[in-house]
């Protein structure tokens, strides 16, 4: 899929206008649609200093519920994307088992490929953008397209990570998955 200049300034536009967080992620989803596809989207808020995530939104709770905490860990993941900020792209289902904890329950609805984009701020990860599709979905990604898009989405970030730090403080980590 080819996203072309004026509809990612007309995402960009429609996102600084949303009054409302529900709004903004539904714009966000809306641009990552037309820009790759996605059975499956979700974003996570990554809170560094503490090593927690935080899912922020997701197109389907029955796959991937709202809320709640995880700790990073030093997977092959975690390394990729938070601590090296490089895009992640999984290809087919051996690539899904390689990095997801739930990669059977994924790869039996049809999610056997993911793109998963990181989003910087003052050239640390402040979070993930994440898509899931069918097997080969992300082979020909526009991984430039997808920095930009990060780029546009970040301002959101901010604003759940400072929301998200207050929450965390009162996290107890024992019981937390791991990713």
């Amino acid at each position: 899929m080819a996203l072309s200049l004026r509809h990612l300034a007309d995402h960009a536009r429609v996102l600084s206008l949303a009054g409302d967080r529900q709004s903004q992620w539904d714009t966000i989803s809306a641009l990552l649609e037309e820009a790759f596809g996605h059975r499956l989207f979700t974003s996570l808020v990554y809170l560094e200093d503490l090593r927690l995530m935080r899912r922020l939104y997701t197109t389907d709770e029955t796959i991937s519920p709202l809320g709640g905490f995880k700790a990073t860990g030093n997977g092959p993941w975690s390394r990729h994307v938070l601590d090296e900020g490089k895009l992640y792209v999984a290809h087919d289902e051996q690539d899904v088992r390689t990095v997801f904890s739930e990669a059977d329950m994924l790869i039996e609805r049809g999610l056997q490929s993911a793109l998963n984009i990181p989003v910087r701020h003052q050239g640390r990860v402040i979070g993930s953008l994440n898509l899931l599709a069918g097997r080969h979905a992300y082979d020909d990604a526009d991984l430039d397209m997808a920095l930009v898009i990060a780029g546009v989405c970040a301002p959101v970030f901010l604003q759940e990570r400072d929301a998200a730090l207050a929450e965390a403080a009162k996290v107890d980590r024992a019981g937390l998955d791991s990713v």
